[in-house]
């Protein structure tokens, strides 16, 4: 018989609320490959040809062809957007133009390279960005992406490779994909395809082969990309079966289920089908049906390992509720694609009833079923045999109440029945074992309904005292008395065990939200956790002990003000341990286990802010749904004090914010301000250089000391600010290191500056302005760190438009440690010269930044300091001799 597949009805609204999406906005269609060169523009080129043919209006927004011949003759015939011209640090970019798209609304538009990151001042930072926005129009858009570039698969690529991937897209954008198509080619004809110059030319060409082009590196991208695109299909499968209502699986892929229980074998059987996954290669689940019976403690101390094993060999934990354990574990199965069911083998068969793997055979349909029983599960379940529990001593009350009662009635009914008839003893008969089933367990109500039957045939159906039934009608009332008893107490039973388990869930669930509102709402977060951990405590009736870690990331001393215990010195080491490794630790786990508390860290997408321990009594024992709702509320509380943790870390960038722009503020009015005496004092110097005064000497060194120090606060002023925009123009650099000794002046005089620059040096475009202030502050800074007399090596080099410039000097050399710290801001090294203001070499490294450079600083071997000026991208002229 076919069993009625009913879809989960949120998963349906979602679905529907997807589609209503996607009708109002455009389609999104990747072209995926596993790196540069396997193809990926030009196969967008060749669908968007195809949809030219089929009358599709196609914009080319951005296509990158890198030189490829073939693929840039298939942009003929396409209608070509002109890119945006953008200014950034002196040099004109292009880049991709939205607007101009949304201007012209093309119904699909081509857009390469979606991790690119967009110029500075563009709308948007990325161009993934661009494209969601576009599709949000209801454009659609083509796109090309690596699979190196997707944001989970970095530090895959990173291991594989050692390449640090910085442009990244969200995983999200690839869930809104109508399409993902994959470009693949062999590795052997993408190396191919590098060495016949069709992916990099020249010397990229063998930098790419020799680093990141290699046949392991590639080989595994090639496999994460087919992994990556099988994943994504793979739930769009599932989607497809949920909306078309589909039960039997789909046996695309394969996928193991395993259902277990508090049985001696569970472990084994996990084992078994993490093996079998392995073999197969496949993603395995581990479900746990969870039914109204209460379990002995040694079921939940099997069930708990068996649990946790499966967590920590890597499979799927699902936990569903249900009575028949056969039709919840095949619902799992339909809603999840498993095409193998793993069961373990019966040791005894029975006529009357049913096995779990019967069961499951019968109404599995089109999935497997594989019954199995590992040798090594016989053995554990004779060595588990022996703990099993003794029956409790409330079981034991419930069965001599059941007794005692059933024999209470037949008393009093004894002096009753001549007036009632036995007809009216059964009914008080059926009524006791309703309200009994109220409260006892299903073992004595059944019990007490069977002893009733008899009771009732013995005692009060003539012929009295017998089992024997003379008329044919008092054996139809007996049989439906027996019926009816044991039915009505089996159900009630039934009622009353599922009240109470839903009892529980709703504490449960209620316990959670409590902790949640209490520590998320609260007006003052010391008091909401204290309000948490004592709701906490109420629920498990347990001590906790919160322990929240400092602003630099490492534990504190003691516990939060509102645990109930400190740890021990031996507990801190089980802290220590959980905090670290990000794992539970201590009492009912495998690490430290003799620990007086468990241990939970509280982990977040992001960081880990804390441990929470909690201690129960000794004879208290931690079972699966218990250990479930502990995770739940170290989530909760680590949410909150991640949250927290946000909200001091915005404040704090915020009041920083305030103080810079005040300090920028200051400098700039403060370096204003005594510009204008200062260049008096200066005038009335120049008047007075015709005197001979000892003070006129020291006066002019020290307006010189002062001017230098108002420009440099000015110069560091004007750099904060962002107004600084280079003029490029031809210039030579012998001009530019010749301004920059003037400018430096006195310090200079007692230093010979040697200069290594080829004669026929070409000009170069650069900002002069801005060049010689940056090499004139470093002579100024090597002028004043070495004794008179030292020499001062100038070179200049230009290769390959980069342009290298090294300014070293012959003095005490920079401190160890030091070399990168120079550039900060108003750093001055231990035992610096009077007068400065660390500010030279910062405003140095400002300048040559907006020149799209960077400066270096070293200790050269043979002595003395060394600073490397490196400019990219420096177009150069070479005059034609005179």
């Amino acid at each position: 018989m076919k069993d009625d597949y009913r879809p989960d009805p949120d998963a349906l609204l979602a679905e529907m609320q997807r589609d209503e999406a996607r009708v109002k906005q455009g389609r999104l269609f990747i072209f995926l490959g596993m790196c540069p060169g396997v193809g990926k523009t030009y196969a967008m080129l060749q669908a968007a040809q195809q949809r030219v043919k089929e009358g599709v209006v196609v914009l080319a927004g951005i296509v990158e062809t890198h030189g490829r011949h073939e693929t840039a003759s298939l942009l003929e015939g396409l209608r070509v957007l002109p890119r945006k011209k953008v200014e950034h640090r002196g040099f004109m970019l292009e880049e991709f133009d939205i607007d101009a798209v949304l201007q012209q609304r093309p119904e699909l538009v081509l857009v390469d390279e979606l991790a690119h990151t967009n110029v500075p001042g563009s709308r948007h930072a990325k161009r993934y960005q661009d494209v969601l926005e576009l599709i949000d129009s209801g454009i659609d858009v083509y796109t090309t992406l690596n699979v190196q570039h997707i944001e989970s698969q970095v530090d895959i690529v990173r291991q594989i490779s050692g390449v640090v991937i910085t442009e990244t897209v969200p995983d999200s954008i690839l869930d809104v994909a109508h399409e993902i198509q994959l470009i693949d080619l062999s590795v052997e004809k993408l190396l191919e395809r590098m060495a016949d110059g069709k992916v990099y030319l020249g010397e990229r060409a063998k930098h790419a082969v020799s680093n990141f082009f290699k046949e392991g590196n590639l080989t595994a991208l090639r496999e994460l990309a087919l992994r990556f695109t099988a994943e994504h299909v793979d739930r769009d499968l599932e989607d497809i079966r949920r909306v078309k209502r589909v039960s039997s699986p789909w046996k695309t892929n394969a996928r193991l289920m395993v259902g277990v229980g508090p049985s001696p074998y569970a472990e084994s059987l996990i084992r078994w089908t993490r093996r079998a996954a392995t073999r197969l290669n496949c993603p395995w689940i581990v479900a746990w049906v969870e039914g109204s019976r209460v379990l002995s403690s040694v079921e939940q101390d099997r069930l708990t390992r068996a649990l946790g094993l499966a967590r920590k060999l890597g499979g799927e934990v699902v936990s569903v509720t249900g009575e028949n354990i056969s039709e919840a574990l095949l619902q799992v199965a339909r809603e999840r694609n498993v095409s193998q069911i793993v069961v373990g083998k019966p040791e005894k068969t029975s006529l009357w009833c049913k096995s779990l793997a019967d069961s499951l055979i019968a109404g599995s349909g089109d999935i497997d079923v594989c019954v199995v029983r590992p040798l090594a599960a016989a053995d554990k379940a004779r060595n588990l045999a022996p703990l099993q529990d003794a029956m409790p001593e409330s079981v034991i009350g419930e069965y001599s109440w059941a007794v005692v009662t059933i024999f209470a009635i037949a008393s009093v009914c004894w002096g009753l029945v001549s007036i009632t008839g036995y007809m009216f003893v059964a009914l008080v008969f059926l009524l006791a074992i309703v309200l009994a089933a109220l409260r006892f367990s299903r073992g004595p109500v059944l019990t007490m309904a069977t002893l009733s039957a008899l009771c009732w045939n013995f005692i009060f159906i003539p012929p009295i005292f017998t089992f024997h039934i003379s008329k044919l009608e008092d054996w139809i009332m007996f049989g439906m008395f027996f019926i009816v008893a044991l039915s009505m107490g089996s159900l009630t039973s039934r009622l009353r065990m599922r009240e109470v388990a839903e009892r529980r869930r709703v504490r449960q669930t209620d316990a959670l939200l409590r902790v949640t509102q209490s520590a998320a709402l609260a007006a003052e977060p010391e008091k909401g956790l204290a309000e948490a951990l004592r709701t906490i405590n109420e629920l498990l009736s347990a001590s906790t002990a919160l322990i929240v870690r400092e602003q630099d990331r490492s534990l504190p001393k003691t516990a939060h003000k509102a645990s109930n215990f400190q740890p021990s010195a031996k507990e801190w080491g089980v802290v220590a341990w959980s905090y670290e490794n990000k794992q539970c630790a201590g009492r009912y786990t495998d690490t430290l286990p003799e620990s007086a508390a468990t241990w939970f860290p509280l982990q977040t997408a992001t960081a880990t802010m804390g441990v929470l321990g909690v201690q129960f009594e000794e004879a208290a024992r931690l079972d699966f749904t218990t250990r479930q709702m502990i995770e739940a509320f170290a989530l909760q509380i680590a949410l909150v004090l991640e949250k927290e943790h946000f909200i001091q870390a915005v404040s704090h960038a915020e009041m920083l914010s305030q103080s810079e722009k005040l300090h920028r503020t200051l400098l700039d009015s403060v370096s204003h301000e005594l510009k204008t005496p200062i260049a008096v004092i200066t005038a009335a110097l120049e008047g007075m250089s015709g005197q001979r005064s000892p003070y006129l000497n020291e006066i002019t060194t020290a307006t010189q000391r002062l001017q230098r120090v108002v420009d440099s606060l000015l110069q560091m002023t004007q750099l904060e600010s962002e107004v600084l925009k280079p003029s490029l123009d031809w210039c030579d650099v012998r001009d530019v290191i010749s301004a920059a000794e003037h400018a430096v002046g006195a310090p200079l005089s007692s230093h010979e500056v040697r200069l290594h620059v080829a004669g026929d040096f070409p000009l170069l475009k650069l900002d002069h302005a801005l060049l010689t202030q940056a090499v004139a502050n470093i002579l100024h800074n090597a002028a004043i760190y070495t004794p008179a007399g030292a020499v001062i090596d100038i070179s200049a080099t230009l290769r390959d438009e980069k342009l290298r410039m090294v300014i070293r000097d012959h003095g005490p050399g920079l401190p160890e440690g030091t070399e990168r710290r120079v550039f900060e801001k108003f750093y001055r090294v231990h035992g610096s010269p009077p007068g400065g203001t660390g500010l030279g070499l910062a405003i140095a490294l400002g300048f040559v930044h907006a020149l799209g450079g960077d400066i270096t600083a070293r200790n050269h071997p043979a002595g003395g300091a060394e600073f490397a000026i490196e400019i990219d991208r420096v177009a150069s002229f070479t005059p034609p001799a005179r």
